[in-house]
């Protein structure tokens, strides 16, 4: 939407986290996991924008800084491990996915992403989830600071789900929030480019191979995966529901978060 509408850009065919920084990814990547998964293109990439600059200080912070111009930056953070004063300097795109969705495909990021290497069950992953025992967990902290932020004029919330429903609808909303002024076309044009299966067809947003295990990139999907809502119906049992509708209702209390479960 910033850069491309007009599918015309040709820097637009390199790997996505070269071209949107993702500054959460640094706690993972420390030197150890980097040498094992070897991520060239991030390795390239900071060589360029940071000659002289050490790979221990943090690759995407130190990218990140050296980028000129306008900046898309991406992170997993919640609110409260950000700068204090994001919201006056930066505009804030939040999106929220419902638990269950998200955990699944959670579970699965963390078997096919080398720096985690999980070898355990779905189930034992989602009570890690709930116990709060994954990276960037606590989820509930997470998510409601930013729907209690979410009328703030440079926070956008967006669900997921919603997305997927009404994907142009949504791109029109955005559209206003970031003061982008792309007519229908351009929209349709980021709504072909963005969906699912055109991501997909592009390949994975780092291509080095070391980061994933090959064996389920071939047989789950690799990074993208299915991309729908709710399959989580697909992999959680009775019980299972069960417990997580009982952690959901314990820990969304009086929170009006309209989730929607697929």
């Amino acid at each position: 939407m910033l850069f491309n509408p007009n599918l015309d850009n040709p820097e637009a065919t390199q790997p996505l986290l070269v071209r949107s920084a993702d500054i959460s990814a640094d706690m993972m990547l420390d030197t150890v996991k980097l040498a094992e998964v070897n991520p060239e293109s991030l390795y390239e990439t900071f060589k360029k924008l940071c000659p002289g600059k050490n790979v221990e200080d943090g690759v995407g912070i130190q990218c990140l800084d050296a980028m000129p111009g306008q900046r898309v930056i991406k992170c997993h953070y919640a609110l409260d491990l950000m700068p204090p004063d994001l919201l006056d300097k930066t505009k804030v795109v939040y999106v929220a996915r419902n638990p269950k969705d998200m955990v699944v495909s959670f579970y699965h990021f963390y078997k096919v992403i080398r720096v985690f290497d999980y070898k355990g069950s779905m189930d034992t992953f989602i009570k890690l989830f709930m116990d709060n025992d994954v990276v960037f967990c606590p989820y509930w902290p997470h998510i409601k600071q930013a729907w209690q932020k979410r009328n703030h004029p440079n926070l956008h919330f967006v669900f997921y789900e919603d997305l997927k429903a009404d994907t142009q609808g949504e791109l029109r909303k955005l559209n206003q929030f970031l003061a982008t002024d792309l007519t229908e076309q351009q929209l349709k044009n980021v709504v072909q480019h963005t969906s699912f299966s055109s991501m997909k067809s592009r390949g994975d947003p780092i291509p080095d191979k070391g980061l994933y295990n090959q064996e389920l990139h071939q047989t789950t999907g690799g990074f993208y995966r299915k991309g729908v809502t709710g399959d989580w119906k697909n992999h959680f049992s009775q019980e299972l529901n069960q417990e997580m509708n009982k952690w959901i209702k314990e820990n969304i209390g009086d929170s009006d978060i309209p989730f929607k479960m697929g």
